[in-house]
C-alpha cells in the first residue's frame, strides 16, 4: 500500500516541478539546452550572483564539460547575469564562521572545520596565513578562496 502512495505522490509531484520554467528573454533557449544537459537549467533561479560570479560558474561549467559555440556561451552568461543578479559576496569572516559557513565557503569537511573552531576557540587568527599552524585544516583550500575569507 505504501508503495502505491508513493507512486501517486511521484506522480502528482512531477507535472507541477515540470512546471518551472525559466523568465523570458533573450538567451533562455540557449541556457536551457546548454545547461539541460547535465541539470535541470531551473537550478539557476535559487543563485543569485553577480556577473563575475556567473562569469566563474559558467567557467566551471565550460570545464565540466559544457559545450557550445562562444555566441551561445556569452548569451548563456547574459542571460543569468541579467535574470539571477545578486550583490557581491560579502567575505566570510573565519574567526565567527559557523560550522556550515566554513564547508560551503571554504569547502572545509566536517572534521576541518572542527579543526578550526576548536583552534580559534584559544587562538582566533589576525591573518589567513594564520591557519598554515593549524593541524587539521588544510591551508591550500584558504588559499584558493583567498578573496571571499578574512580574519578580524
Amino acid at each position: 500500500m505504501k508503495m502505491w502512495a508513493v507512486v501517486f505522490l511521484v506522480t502528482i509531484a512531477t507535472p507541477v516541478f515540470a512546471q518551472v520554467s525559466l523568465p523570458e528573454g533573450p538567451g533562455r533557449e540557449a541556457t536551457e539546452r546548454l545547461c539541460g544537459k547535465c541539470h535541470e537549467a531551473q537550478r539557476a533561479a535559487s543563485v543569485r550572483l553577480t556577473r563575475e560570479g556567473w562569469e566563474g560558474e559558467v567557467s566551471k561549467m565550460i570545464d565540466l564539460g559544457m559545450d557550445g559555440t562562444d555566441q551561445e556561451i556569452r548569451q548563456v552568461l547574459d542571460y543569468l547575469a541579467e535574470h539571477f543578479k545578486g550583490e557581491a559576496v560579502k567575505p566570510l569572516n573565519l574567526n565567527s564562521a559557523s560550522s556550515v559557513e566554513l564547508e560551503s565557503v571554504v569547502q572545509f569537511l566536517r572534521k576541518e572545520s572542527a579543526a578550526w573552531i576548536a583552534y580559534r576557540a584559544k587562538t582566533p587568527c589576525k591573518t589567513l596565513d594564520d591557519l598554515k599552524k593549524v593541524p587539521g585544516v588544510p591551508f591550500k583550500k584558504v588559499d584558493d578562496r583567498r578573496d571571499r575569507l578574512v580574519c578580524f
